[in-house]
């Protein structure tokens, strides 16, 4: 049986499926399925949990992004052949972008979070909460701050692989744009569903 070591690539018969972008971008698509059929259709989601509605999508919310983020990390781990370890430090064009757009990704989603709680973030409202409107910060900043945030985070974590060299640029591109539009299809869904 092969043995896995964080600074050497992860072996294919270790990594699965999760190795191939394919499966990551249908693991990123996971919880988004979710929001949307929650948003869309309450009274079913609703039916299955009754009184712990809320509670129960927010259990799945956060598995969803557990799975995401392992995802991830097999990913990465599979495809370099440095593994997890960075091969260099990241430029600073590269890094200091990351910094203000991780910074301000999270300040918007604890700010989401803080304003709202559970209830508000995990569709309380469609699912028979309380949950008063918000218009302060960080809702005064960009429409859907945790989407926006959320964006911007999986930026910053991409410009940070790739300029520690733990993820390939174009891929690690073009896996930030899939996921970003995942995130902007949420809003849409929200806006206009």
């Amino acid at each position: 049986m092969a043995s896995a070591e964080l600074c050497s690539q992860l072996p294919a018969e270790l990594a699965g499926p999760l190795a191939r972008t394919p499966a990551l971008l249908a693991v990123i698509a996971l919880p988004h399925l979710l929001y949307a059929f929650v948003w869309t259709r309450p009274h079913a989601w609703k039916r299955m949990f009754g009184s712990r509605s809320v509670d129960a999508f927010a259990s799945a919310g956060y598995a969803g992004k557990l799975l995401q983020f392992a995802a991830v990390f097999i990913w990465m781990w599979a495809g370099q052949s440095a593994g997890l370890c960075p091969t260099r430090f990241p430029p600073l064009y590269l890094l200091l972008p990351a910094l203000a757009l991780g910074c301000w990704g999270q300040a918007l989603n604890m700010g989401v979070y803080a304003t709202l709680g559970t209830a508000g973030v995990y569709y309380g409202s469609r699912l028979g909460r309380n949950v008063p409107w918000v218009t302060g910060w960080p809702f005064t900043a960009t429409p859907h701050p945790q989407y926006v945030g959320s964006a911007a985070s999986v930026w910053a974590s991409g410009m940070v692989a790739v300029g520690c060299g733990l993820a390939p640029p174009l891929a690690t591109f073009g896996i930030a744009v899939y996921w970003s539009a995942m995130y902007a299809l949420s809003a849409v869904i929200e806006h206009y569903l």
